[in-house]
């Protein structure tokens, strides 16, 4: 746990994640919730609507060739509605001020790959 090894009493903890299909989120880790938030971004942003990220005919930036002809511009686009890369969690204490049912979730809406995160825990 970055907290308890950071010796921090009193700060902040930030979660952070340096890649843009994937997101750290605080919920209640429930397998019910997980499953009606999968289902609800796939309402949102359907993996088969066209993108302009995805149409390699028009697209001339950020392209790397082992990308090519996957498509997920639908990931990006989930990325951006669900909002910043991380979360920031108060530390009282020596421990994250987390309710009963909340955990920090990372999320990936790509596909399966290596990912990092980035903790950074900052007090006295």
């Amino acid at each position: 746990d970055a907290v308890r090894a950071s010796g921090v009493r009193n700060g902040i903890c930030c979660i952070y994640s340096p890649h843009t299909t994937c997101a750290i989120r605080i919920n209640e880790l429930e397998r019910g919730i997980i499953e009606d938030f999968e289902v609800m971004l796939r309402r949102l942003v359907p993996v088969e609507h066209y993108y302009a990220h995805d149409d390699w005919d028009r697209r001339t930036e950020n392209i790397v060739p082992e990308e090519v002809g996957l498509g997920n511009g639908h990931s990006h686009c989930i990325s951006l509605l669900l909002g910043p890369a991380g979360e920031s969690v108060p530390i009282r204490e020596g421990e994250l001020c987390l309710g009963t049912w909340q955990r920090v979730l990372f999320f990936e809406l790509d596909r399966e790959r290596d990912r990092r995160w980035l903790v950074q825990v900052v007090g006295v």
